[in-house]
């Protein structure tokens, strides 16, 4: 149904792309509906799609609820053999793609470890349960944090009791409500936890509804606050209704999302303030310079009647005078014709 991507993806599997760039995770979540079949081919569509990570919910129903909790049967039914589990690593590896997992409880995790995981994902859910979350900061590679419906003040207090590496951890915000109005996203969050834990990963769970347009271009809002994440979810097809279908799309869309991700990234740029390489060819094209009026014999003391600005042409070896105060008043090296420029070069 889908094409393995090229074995020679660019990047090596990771939590986090080395190259500094947004890691977009393809939350397959529990649309496998305890079906290899369906896991592997999520695995699939998520490396062809073009997402850096894929993340399925390794669930053990006994883990999350009781048995008289009504999604109990829901949760028992995704349960498939570890030998299973190891298969969609297997295929994960194959592609070329980043495996990560929800893990729910100290048999999850022990199996996301063992199947290789380059991350593990603790739910809101379990954000108090101190143990799963300790032992997930030791034993994974990489841990992602889900903020959704979590305050501020207990994600400090979560940090302040943990004390976890920080490179090795990413908080990501945003919730699921089936799906996630817009006006709900609260993005503008970002900025202002950026400022609270800036020394913390940052990453946007996006929920938007994946029959809107909104699930092609909301998360690309997340950029400018800085995220190192983005999860989005990923199904094969929304016409199958599988599980966790209703903010996911199918990876032709995805694929266009990681386009437009990308694109916008290049468009963000750097926030420093230095002109750069393109900025200074088109300000050496687009602004005046310092012309000479008439010729200038060489020892002549430039007064403000000798020089005028105006565009023309710039020899790419020297550097044209902007200012017509930075050459008046001082000396020429060299005789100048008229209407040739005045570089800095020309002046003692």
């Amino acid at each position: 149904m889908f094409q393995h991507p090229e074995s020679s993806r660019p990047l090596p599997p990771a939590a986090l792309r080395p190259d500094g760039a947004v890691t977009i995770v393809a939350e397959a979540a529990q649309g496998y509906e305890g079906d290899l079949a369906l896991a592997r081919l999520l695995v699939r569509a998520a490396a062809a799609a073009g997402a850096d990570v894929v993340k399925l919910q390794l669930v053990y129903a006994d883990e999350l609820t009781l048995p008289a909790h009504r999604h109990h049967r829901l949760f028992r039914d995704l349960e498939m053999p570890d030998t299973a589990w190891h298969e969609v690593a297997a295929e994960a590896r194959r592609c070329g793609i980043g495996l990560a997992f929800d893990v729910f409880g100290p048999r999850s995790l022990d199996l996301a470890m063992a199947c290789g995981a380059h991350a593990v994902k603790i739910h809101a859910s379990d954000v108090f349960n101190h143990p799963l979350v300790a032992g997930a900061l030791r034993r994974a590679p990489h841990v992602y944090l889900s903020a959704g419906g979590i305050s501020a003040d207990e994600v400090d207090a979560l940090l302040r009791r943990h004390a976890p590496d920080w490179s090795r951890l990413t908080l990501l915000s945003g919730f699921q409500a089936e799906p996630t109005a817009t006006g709900d996203n609260h993005l503008a969050r970002l900025g202002a936890l950026r400022q609270r834990f800036p020394s913390l990963g940052l990453g946007f769970m996006d929920h938007a509804d994946g029959a809107g347009d909104e699930a092609t271009w909301l998360a690309v809002l997340a950029l400018p606050f800085g995220v190192s994440v983005i999860e989005k979810h990923v199904t094969l097809d929304r016409a199958l209704a599988l599980e966790d279908y209703v903010s996911a799309v199918a990876p032709d869309r995805f694929a266009a999302f990681v386009a437009r991700v990308r694109a916008a990234e290049a468009a963000l740029g750097r926030d420093d303030l230095a002109l750069t390489q393109g900025e200074r060819a088109y300000r050496r094209k687009a602004l005046k310079i310092t012309v000479a009026v008439g010729s200038l014999p060489v020892g002549h003391r430039v007064e403000a009647g000798d020089v005028r600005l105006v565009r023309t042409a710039i020899d790419d070896r020297s550097e044209p005078i902007y200012q017509l105060e930075s050459a008046i008043g001082r000396t020429l090296r060299c005789a100048v014709e008229a209407d040739r420029p005045v570089y800095e070069d020309d002046l003692a």
